[in-house]
């Protein structure tokens, strides 16, 4: 069943600008200029910088009718309108288990038992950053009688690998150069 568009014929003049197209195709601007430039929708073309195109009414009835019969005589290539960053970020690759021997031998000379001092000097993250992490127990730990807390070697390479990698966004300065020798080391 077709949708019924005599409604643009008495909403719209006859010959239309690229700006009231791209309204009435819910479409952007890149992508409406894109469809006249190709000729999948007929225009006379000025070539001025502004009000450049004029379209008439009738054409674009038919690519809308074109657009629910055939979409695919007049779809653009995915991807083709989204600025989306198509890099991906090497350090969200790595290999956890591998990270993890690197960071045992990057840190084999510190004691088997840290204070949240020494994970701060290791990793680079502020004391209160580490302190949540403590509170909501992402980084486990043993709390002393003498209320130290006291982080093992082994939990802070297991969290701080599998931080890395699921937030690379999100890496201290610190971190992040840690996270570069690996990858070179590579």
């Amino acid at each position: 069943m077709e949708t019924d568009y005599t409604f643009l014929y008495e909403e719209y003049p006859e010959i239309i600008s690229a700006d009231q197209l791209y309204r009435i195709c819910r479409i952007s601007k890149r992508k409406a200029k894109w469809l006249l430039d190709g000729g999948y929708i007929p225009c006379q073309d000025s070539g001025k910088k502004t009000r450049r195109y004029r379209i008439r009414i009738d054409d674009v009835v038919t690519y809308l009718r074109t657009l629910e019969t055939a979409p695919e005589t007049v779809a653009a290539p995915v991807g083709l309108f989204n600025n989306k960053n198509k890099r991906i970020n090497p350090i969200s690759q790595i290999n956890v288990r591998d990270f993890q021997r690197f960071l045992y031998t990057l840190w084999a000379e510190q004691p088997d038992a840290l204070t949240p001092k020494d994970v701060r000097s290791l990793i680079g993250y502020s004391h209160g950053t580490i302190g949540q992490w403590l509170v909501h127990q992402k980084l486990k730990n043993v709390m002393l009688p003498d209320r130290t807390q006291v982080i093992a070697k082994k939990w802070l390479v297991e969290f701080i690998s599998e931080y890395t990698i699921q937030n690379p966004s999100h890496l201290s300065n610190t971190n992040r150069q840690i996270a570069k020798r690996y990858l070179e080391q590579q």
